[in-house]
């Protein structure tokens, strides 16, 4: 276990929000997980089937050829967990971590002993017209499943994330580190109220709408799209991931001094469209949020906002709205000339 400053806080208790909820001593608590990190770059390489945002650029051509040197095949229904999910995955394939810095062989072994009664009713929750076709096997025989996940991701790991094992530890690490610094003595408003993008407010969030006396938030290098959440099985404990704030370590280099509609030579999107809203294009391959754009792209949510409003008027992409959420997608003239203009190999079907 890593030797960090104390989780507890210095006040008593401390109010998230107004009226929200009273935070009292080592309510908040930071951990890293292997698991949740796999999760996270397997959700990178689900939704953008062309460029990747910069930093993770290099990591995805290196990751795609040993995947396939490998032999290393993501479960499809995985794939379509993530699109289904605008980029996150149901609770019960996630579980609190356990301790500072959980051990992957501990991570599977509860996922492996998940209840498929448990899985049946969040899925039949996310999915309340019917689960979709590509996941009825899942949902028929969630135990083999798991199991066939269980398997996999261990290979998947060595494939894919192994060689940068050292690159993610020192990463997580220092912001766990800094975080946890702000904790101990700022408490715990000062840390949600840091935390980047939409992570504060989700993780006040949860706090309140779960109930939970305890929270865990956990740091991941592959953490700029939609959060992962779940919660222990009693709901005494909820966990949010956040992204941490040092992935360029991936590259080692600071962003390419590039202007942000200069299009890659040979990269016809680009050059139809302008670079930027190409970038928009590819990253509506799976159902996903202005915010959630916003920070894969590393473009101003204003910026995505308006591009995104072209695109709509254009009846390129479609909105519909979900709870609390607006999502955004590619309607069909969208994914035909995301095929047109990337080729065929994985890019989401017509309808």
């Amino acid at each position: 276990m890593s030797e960090f400053p104390p989780r507890s806080t210095g006040p008593e208790t401390s109010r998230i929000g107004p009226g929200a909820i009273r935070i009292g001593p080592g309510a908040i608590r930071i951990a890293s997980s292997r698991l949740w990190e796999i999760y996270g770059s397997i959700g990178l390489l689900s939704a953008h089937r062309g460029l990747v945002p910069w930093p993770y650029a290099n990591w995805d051509k290196a990751a795609r050829r040993s995947l396939s040197r490998s032999e290393v095949t993501i479960p499809g229904w995985l794939v379509q967990l993530y699109r289904a999910g605008g980029g996150t995955l149901p609770s019960f394939l996630l579980a609190v971590p356990a301790s500072d810095e959980a051990n992957l062989d501990e991570e599977l072994a509860a996922l492996g002993a998940v209840c498929p009664a448990r899985a049946r009713a969040e899925l039949e929750e996310s999915f309340p017209q019917g689960v979709p076709a590509e996941l009825r096997p899942l949902y028929a025989d969630p135990a083999a499943h798991i199991a066939e996940l269980v398997a996999f991701l261990p290979e998947y790991w060595r494939a894919a994330l192994a060689p940068y094992a050292a690159t993610l530890r020192a990463a997580t690490e220092e912001d766990l580190l800094f975080r946890s610094r702000t904790l101990a003595t700022q408490g715990p408003e000062a840390l949600l109220g840091e935390l980047p993008g939409a992570a504060g407010a989700a993780a006040s969030e949860a706090l309140t709408s779960a109930g939970a006396a305890r929270l865990v938030l956990v740091p991941l290098l592959f953490g700029r799209g939609a959060p992962f959440s779940t919660a222990s099985p009693d709901g005494s404990a909820a966990a949010l991931s956040y992204p941490v704030e040092g992935s360029a370590v991936l590259v080692g280099q600071t962003p390419p001094e590039r202007p942000a509609d200069i299009p890659v030579r040979g990269d016809r999107l680009e050059i139809l469209i302008g670079r930027s809203r190409a970038g928009v294009v590819r990253g509506l391959a799976a159902p996903t949020t202005t915010s959630d754009l916003a920070a894969a792209l590393g473009l101003a949510p204003s910026t995505v906002s308006q591009h995104l409003t072209a695109l709509v008027a254009a009846g390129v992409a479609r909105r519909r709205r979900e709870g609390v959420r607006v999502l955004y997608e590619l309607d069909r003239p969208g994914v035909v000339l995301l095929r047109h203009m990337d080729g065929a190999r994985g890019m989401p079907t017509a309808h």
